[in-house]
């Protein structure tokens, strides 16, 4: 049950953001909703039926293609979205946004249709449209590739730059850069803990800077130098962002020539279990 709400009210979001922030604004989106933007500016046709129409039979075309098992992902979203864009339409007249700046409606509706897109991705399931063709044109192949993803995207900027001019092209293309970081960082989550890779010479004085000044517990690696064959250790352990520069600056004025690679953790579980144990031991 809260699955199946998560997917409605990530539609339903998705929903909001196009009726009340992109199409009163001449904003392209990213995607076939993009497409169905555009084809609404030039013809007035209703982007909700465009999209009903042409998702469905997308989605046929991945029942052949894919099979039922691939394909139940999309079903949900799919008919949903353009659903809640047809039904919201008749309520936008009791939502005024006057003197709404268009930058603001593009932000405001790209961190909105991103939540949204997240809510869905994290539920295992799709939005339809552009994720369809994407799969289809995967499975021909051995390997996944988001090149037509980006080349479907690209479609979209030119079209909007022939139709609607350079300046409405950024903002399309701002739109498309803020919905995918939005999506990611939504999904993965931002990152609140630095994960350090440690070699150096000076092998116990960084062991005991690290457990007894900064009181994290860490893990050896023992190694061998893929071209000198020389053995070593690689010291791990994961701080909190904001005690990043104290770990750092700690390792190098310990060791200047110490070797520190640092990458970013987006979810640390049992961090320093094992030295809060000992420590509640003692």
């Amino acid at each position: 049950m809260k699955k199946t709400l998560k997917i409605i009210l990530g539609s339903l979001l998705i929903a909001l953001a196009f009726n009340i922030f992109f199409l009163p604004y001449d904003i392209v989106p990213n995607g076939i909703y993009g497409i169905a933007a555009l084809i609404n500016f030039q013809t007035s046709y209703d982007p909700a039926t465009f999209l009903i129409i042409t998702n469905l039979s997308l989605i046929i075309i991945s029942l052949i293609m894919l099979g039922g098992y691939k394909s139940k992902e999309y079903v949900w979203p799919s008919l949903l979205i353009p659903i809640f864009i047809f039904v919201e339409n008749y309520l936008n007249s009791f939502i005024l946004l006057d003197g709404f700046e268009k930058i603001m409606a593009v932000i405001v509706g790209s961190f909105i249709t991103g939540l949204g897109y997240s809510m869905i991705y994290k539920e295992g399931k799709n939005v339809g449209g552009f994720d369809i063709i994407q799969d289809i044109a995967n499975s021909a192949t051995n390997y996944r590739n988001n090149i037509y993803s980006y080349i479907m995207e690209g479609i979209v900027l030119i079209s909007t730059f022939i139709i609607l001019g350079f300046e409405q092209m950024i903002y399309s293309l701002l739109v498309i850069a803020i919905i995918r970081y939005m999506t990611t960082k939504t999904k993965v989550g931002i990152s609140t803990s630095k994960t350090f890779y440690i070699i150096t010479t000076k092998e116990q004085e960084v062991k005991d800077y690290i457990i007894n000044e900064l009181a994290h517990d860490l893990t050896e690696f023992n190694i061998k130098g893929g071209y000198s064959k020389n053995k070593a250790k690689i010291l791990m352990t994961v701080m909190d962002t904001k005690g990043y520069y104290s770990l750092k600056e700690g390792i190098l004025l310990i060791d200047p020539d110490a070797f520190i690679t640092i990458t970013d953790s987006y979810e640390v579980i049992n961090k320093n279990k094992n030295l809060s144990k000992r420590e509640k031991d003692i």
